[in-house]
């Protein structure tokens, strides 16, 4: 232990690696016992952010026949001094090597953590990749929502879990017990363990050609299902939540109470990954909600709650569950808040949703600025519903708006740069009629990346040239009142290609690794360079694979994970929508 006080004194932020908050577990490793390190591909603050690891945490040690523990990436200082030092990636709780654990499970929340989990492995004295791994090895798994594709991740992943981990992976972790004591080789496990609901393993798979054209992958042995449907959590009022929670030393990016109130969306937007892979929309009760909230404060002190899912304000019994929470723990000074508002004026006289949200902020995504390209997205919002809702909302004391956009779709993208300028100042502007000056509008803007199981899954990705153009318009037209701030292109570019990617990105993503590239998501560390020629040297072009759109009748890399909607609704959709 000397010599990792001696690691963390060099450190930027140790509080990341040290373990021992508030409501952590700690147990003995023994033979009885599967040990479980539950991995996040990104820094501490971000990791303990995500709500779905607590839940899996705190779940899985629920068990006395399971240890689990918690690693995420480290900073790049940490890696340099755990390289410099000889030593592995460690395990929070109890500083075990990562590689002694029986299960490593990594959480795919976000394309641009891909490397992240290479670089972790080969921290960890993990083979990286799973052909080559040993017996003696930990079995690697992955879920989250990027395993609805996991064919770039295949060359490195044992085993995805396709849909809520929550019903899957104790089971998984049972089925693994028993092939353990039945020392079961690697391959043999892996292949009984592909029978299980929802479970993917990739080097069970062989891809088929007629030429140059992908015919689908096909199960290499009997018994290996053709289709791997998700699991489903079928009643979120039953569903497992965390109470006594850990409450993290050091500052994370959400420090908050997060309650799913709803799972999956009853919104048709034709462009959104979530909603569709997330179907169909379940409900917790508010009086389940309520009695979550109250016993998770009593565990952890935290003095916000954050009242979570795909589109909160879609919760039919909202305003009695905000009147609920504010009667059992306002007068603790607790507070509510919604993570996005409905564009509908009747939304606000609502009782008890006015106190619920902070009058410093007010936001909406209309998605985009034009009615007809927000109908074609199915983000069908009327531009005079949007400013009637906001007007009522200036009249009881917002200052401030933020609104979110995509640009990218089919169609004149300058042109819908400037829509979304006009648009945003008279958001702005409508200030003045209720009570005088302009509103401050914070403007973000993305690139459109399509993703997999979407009706929006056969296009490409616009043209950097012409995102970039209508970056510089937005730009342009910004003032005091009005800023814009454009994701990142480049970034964007990459992600389109691991989103919508095959097999063969495995290689690309083992090279990027390779020359240097981890943290992508993160604006500072990013290496395009190192992308390009990864991109090179596999005989491919970053900006080409971006932009490649599939007809509707190509099998597509994930044609064979059923993760959302059937694929004739989805290509229905895709009609519909007349881009």
């Amino acid at each position: 232990m000397d010599d990792l006080r001696q690691i963390l004194s060099k450190v930027q932020k140790p509080g990341r690696y040290i373990g021992g908050e508030t409501n952590c577990v700690r147990k003995k490793f023994t033979q009885d016992r599967i040990s479980v390190a539950l991995a996040y591909p990104d820094t501490y603050e971000v990791g303990m952010s995500y709500l779905g690891l607590r839940i899996l945490y705190h779940l899985l040690n629920e068990r006395d026949d399971i240890v689990c523990e918690r690693v995420f990436a480290p900073w790049p200082d940490m890696e340099q001094e755990l390289r410099g030092n000889g030593r592995r990636l460690f395990s929070l709780e109890s500083k075990t090597d990562i590689h002694r654990f029986d299960i490593v499970g990594f959480s795919l929340s976000y394309e641009l953590t891909y490397t992240n989990v290479l670089n972790m492995l080969d921290l960890s004295g993990i083979t990286v990749e799973a052909a080559k791994r040993g017996d003696d090895e930990p079995l690697v798994i992955a879920g989250g929502a990027c395993c609805c594709n996991p064919e770039p991740m295949s060359a490195f992943i044992d085993a995805f879990l396709i849909g809520d981990a929550e019903e899957a992976l104790p089971g998984f972790i049972d089925a693994y017990r028993e092939l353990k004591r039945g020392s079961v080789d690697r391959k043999s496990t892996l292949k009984r363990l592909a029978r299980l609901g929802g479970v993917y393993v990739p080097r069970l798979y062989s891809a088929r050609y007629e030429g140059d054209k992908f015919l689908g992958l096909a199960p290499e042995d009997d018994g290996v299902p053709p289709v791997v449907k998700k699991n489903s959590v079928a009643d979120l009022e039953k569903a497992y939540y965390p109470v006594k929670q850990i409450v993290p030393l050091v500052k994370i990016v959400h420090d908050r109470i997060a309650v799913e109130i709803m799972r999956g969306c009853p919104n048709g937007c034709r462009f959104c990954q979530a909603g569709n892979i997330n179907k169909p929309v379940r409900l917790r009760s508010p009086g389940r909600i309520r009695e979550i909230c109250r016993e998770t404060y009593a565990a952890t002190g935290y003095e916000r709650i954050a009242l979570l899912s795909l589109s909160s304000v879609n919760y039919p019994y909202l305003p009695e569950l905000v009147e609920g929470l504010n009667a059992d723990l306002g007068d603790k000074g607790v507070g509510v808040s919604i993570p996005s508002l409905r564009v509908d004026e009747a939304f606000y006289a609502l009782p008890g949703i006015l106190s619920a949200v902070r009058k410093a902020g007010l936001t909406f995504a209309p998605e985009a600025a034009g009615e007809g390209m927000r109908r074609s997205i199915g983000k069908d919002i009327k531009t005079e519903v949007l400013e009637r809702s906001v007007r009522l909302a200036y009249g009881h004391g917002w200052r401030r708006v933020k609104l979110y956009f995509m640009v990218g779709f089919p169609g004149d993208m300058d042109e819908e740069a400037k829509k979304i300028l006009v648009l945003s100042r008279d958001i702005s502007r409508l200030k003045r009629e209720v009570s005088g000056g302009a509103a401050e509008v914070k403007v973000s803007v993305n690139s459109f990346v399509p993703k997999a199981h979407t009706p929006f899954q056969w296009l490409g990705m616009r043209p950097a040239e012409g995102l970039l153009r209508a970056r510089n318009i937005l730009r342009s037209g910004s003032t005091k009142k009005v800023t814009v701030d454009f994701h990142d292109v480049d970034r964007s570019m990459l992600e389109a290609c691991l989103a919508k990617g095959d097999r063969a990105l495995a290689g690309v993503i083992y090279a990027a690794w390779k020359k240097g590239a981890k943290m992508d998501g993160w604006q500072d560390l990013f290496d395009l360079a190192a992308w390009e020629g990864s991109f090179r040297e596999k005989g491919l072009d970053i900006r080409s694979y971006a932009l490649k759109a599939s007809a509707l009748d190509d099998v597509l890399p994930w044609s064979h994970i059923k993760a959302g909607m059937d694929e004739k609704n989805l290509k229905e959709e895709f009609i519909n929508s007349e881009l």
